[in-house]
């Protein structure tokens, strides 16, 4: 007697062999509806502010705002040393000046604050805009030596290590990308327009 068609694959379901099961029918392992046998792409993780610092090309921008900046506070201290020291002599000076000489003296004393307090400050500034030029210039640069080391590890896919909350050993490609752009382009050379304090 012929099973109905709806019985025979109950049956088979429960292994009695009356009815091939699904998955070997249609030859696919349903996942959230993603064969198995999908490729997966390799993924490697970077983190960008620990490859631009302790790169060659980082550190050596690292080193010329140390430099500046040192001598900017050198500057700012003489600066303030001499204000003092005019202050200082107005207020002794006050007693035997007219009203209207001291009045005079201390607007130009002010004026003389606050044109060093500006100047200093666009000096500051200067250093900032010197970073982020030459991180501008350098990440401007590396992509096609990221690809090629992405490709010698293995990997087709590289995101930001910040945006990764859990990954496996050896995900992470920084040291070896910072070796390779070490030897890619070295410290960067002089920047296009170097850092000067006048």
């Amino acid at each position: 007697m012929q099973l109905p068609a709806a019985l025979a694959v109950i049956l088979g379901a429960a292994g009695l062999g009356l009815a091939a099961p699904l998955q070997a029918q249609s030859g696919f392992e349903f996942s959230l509806g993603v064969p198995a046998t999908a490729p997966q792409p390799v993924l490697r993780t970077i983190d960008d502010e620990r490859l631009f610092r302790q790169s060659q090309f980082g550190q050596r921008v690292a080193a010329e705002i140390e430099a500046a900046s040192s001598a900017l506070e050198a500057e700012n201290i003489r600066l303030l040393e001499e204000l003092t020291a005019r202050e200082d002599e107005l207020t002794a000076l006050r007693a035997h000046m007219s009203v209207e000489a001291f009045r005079a003296a201390a607007a130009e004393f002010d004026l003389q604050a606050e044109t060093a307090r500006r100047e200093q400050a666009e000096k500051r500034q200067r250093l900032v805009q010197f970073e982020e030029s030459e991180r501008r210039r350098f990440f401007g640069q590396i992509a096609p030596i990221l690809q090629d080391q992405l490709a010698e590890l293995g990997g087709q896919v590289l995101i930001d290590a910040r945006a990764v909350i859990i990954a496996a050993p050896g995900t992470d490609m920084t040291d070896e990308a910072v070796a390779a752009l070490d030897a890619a382009i070295g410290d960067g050379g002089q920047a296009p327009f170097p850092l000067t304090l006048p």
